[in-house]
């Protein structure tokens, strides 16, 4: 039987937007093997993908999983590779072995192309993620898509649903908010005091709120224990600590299907752009993407208005952008909220 390689070793919120590039190469295979390549992070959510195999690679390849890698394509009959995470590495593959039919993602990038452009001669196909210009572009959804040829999209479905007991019975109606201290605390410059406010507030706009951290951070985790209800899914263990704000529950190192089914259940969601609001994208919720920018210079500017382009465009993507001000990001909220 023929195989199909995907490298897909990237982020949760990557794997998110690339979904629909993944069934449609599913579909288009459907008689072959297909072999994905996942991170350590986004295996998590490989149960997306039924019966499909799957090998756990770094993100960033040490030398013995390259040579893992390039050993595996000399020992077996391999059909299509689809690079959905351009690391040059996959793009030095296709000179090798040039029977073989390589799709990638290319990027270009100012005095920069990756792979280099002699590399890019060797692949089968590829679309390009240009970030050279700011006018009207296709978003990294949609260039992925376009990647794969039309075929028949209509044989294989992915597992929306999934099949587990949940150790933590969530409430029926909730807001579902992601807290990232990158950008609460680095980029916006907010103590946990207004963090903390920020999360009462949205609390206000539904019956319950039910957030999460990052995970295995005690340093944050141990702030938001002390002051919310709190499950550990960890240890399988609840703590009340007295608190009178019974609405809002801080869901501690959540992960995997309990993260998706959590976002899945949600009224909304509101998150900083990454992965939960494309895990909530891709579940058709309601969503609220959080955003900063902090411009330096006339390049950083350029290079942060492509990067909003490129990823916003999906029609029904909300997403707005917040100021160090707390007050003005209130009002930004409210405006976003309030119907």
């Amino acid at each position: 039987m023929k195989k199909v390689l995907i490298f897909k070793n990237d982020r949760i919120g990557d794997l998110f937007t690339s979904t629909k590039a993944l069934k449609k190469i599913i579909n288009k295979h459907y008689s072959d093997k297909i072999i994905i390549y996942f991170s350590h992070q986004n295996i998590k959510f490989s149960f997306l993908f039924p019966n499909i195999e799957k090998l756990i690679i770094s993100m960033k390849l040490t030398l013995l999983e390259k040579i893992k890698i390039f050993l595996y394509f000399l020992t077996n009959r391999i059909e299509n590779v689809y690079i959905l995470k351009p690391r040059n590495f996959y793009f030095i593959l296709p000179f090798f072995f040039r029977n073989i039919k390589f799709y990638g993602l290319t990027i270009k990038q100012k005095n920069k192309n990756r792979p280099s452009l002699f590399l890019q001669k060797f692949l089968f196909k590829k679309e390009t993620i240009d970030r050279t210009k700011i006018g009207k572009r296709r978003s990294t959804y949609k260039i992925q898509e376009d990647l794969i040829e039309n075929i028949n999209n209509d044989l294989v479905s992915l597992n929306y649903n999934i099949d587990y007991n949940p150790s933590f019975e969530l409430p029926n109606k909730y807001i579902y908010f992601h807290y990232k201290d990158k950008l609460f605390r680095n980029d916006l410059g907010w103590s946990f005091d207004l963090s903390i406010k920020f999360i009462e507030y949205i609390s206000k706009f539904s019956n319950n709120l039910v957030f999460s951290s990052e995970i295995n951070n005690e340093k944050i985790n141990t702030i938001f224990k002390k002051k919310f209800i709190t499950y550990d899914y960890n240890n399988k263990n609840i703590f009340n600590n007295n608190t009178n704000n019974k609405k809002i529950i801080f869901l501690k190192d959540i992960d995997g299907k309990d993260l998706y089914s959590a976002i899945k259940y949600s009224e909304k969601v509101i998150a900083p752009e990454g992965m939960a609001s494309h895990m909530a994208f891709f579940l058709k919720k309601e969503q609220l993407a959080l955003t900063h920018y902090t411009f330096k210079n006339k390049d950083d500017y350029f290079d942060q208005l492509v990067s909003c382009k490129e990823w916003f465009p999906p029609k029904n993507f909300k997403f707005t952008v917040l100021k160090k001000d707390y007050q003005k990001s209130i009002n930004k909220i409210n405006k976003r909220l309030v119907k």
